[in-house]
């Protein structure tokens, strides 16, 4: 009996968290209420007070859950790919748009500015990915594959570069190269950042480097 009572408490809570993340990512933390969620899920509001405190704890809860899977995401897709390779730092970008691509609501949520306003990175469960990503482009430039600059400047232009992307796509279809868009319905983001690559790598001056 009392297996089933936690499996259940389990259950109710997992559909409290899938209620308040699909309001969320339709219309931000705006439309997230105590009374909104009791109402999808099915339960009276009253009911909710047993798994969360208040509206700022469910919010919370869904927050850190979602950027918790979206490391776990990460670091899985990179770990599959040899310490300081530009292969794994690529493995991580490409993670980022595959995990956006198949848990969009989470991945508004997490990112969304309407969440308490722009916070600190190390304000964020796993720091929002951003320790993973440096740490790669520090390996990658200790081993010799990255050419050496300033990696929390090269971390964020490639997050700025691949998240640029998610945010384009998500808000309308894009227009990509023939190479990435051969069926003429728009790009993938996917191969969209693949057809970035020689960018990434080789830049677009024609006057050669840009970096020392």
């Amino acid at each position: 009996m009392v297996r089933a009572a936690e499996a259940t408490s389990r259950e109710h809570e997992a559909a409290i968290l899938d209620a308040a993340i699909s309001l969320m990512a339709e219309g931000g933390v705006e439309a997230l209420s105590m009374r909104a969620v009791a109402e999808r899920v099915g339960v009276s509001a009253t009911a909710l007070y047993h798994y969360f405190h208040n509206k700022q704890d469910l919010v919370d809860r869904v927050v850190r859950m979602g950027f918790e899977r979206f490391g776990a995401y990460l670091r899985d897709a990179a770990q599959r790919h040899p310490e300081g390779s530009m292969e794994r730092v690529r493995a991580l970008g490409e993670a980022y748009l595959q995990f956006a691509l198949e848990n969009e609501a989470y991945f508004r949520v997490i990112f969304s500015i309407q969440l308490r306003g722009p916070r600190a990175l190390e304000e964020l469960p796993g720091g929002g990915g951003y320790p993973l990503l440096r740490q790669f482009v520090q390996d990658a430039m200790d081993a010799g594959s990255m050419r050496r600059f300033d990696p929390d400047l090269v971390a964020h232009y490639l997050w700025a570069t691949v998240h640029g992307i998610v945010t384009l796509a998500l808000a309308c279809r894009l227009r990509g190269c023939e190479a990435c868009d051969a069926g003429g319905g728009g790009a993938s983001p996917i191969d969209l950042f693949h057809a970035f690559d020689p960018f990434v790598r080789h830049g677009l001056s024609t006057e050669g480097a840009l970096l020392p």
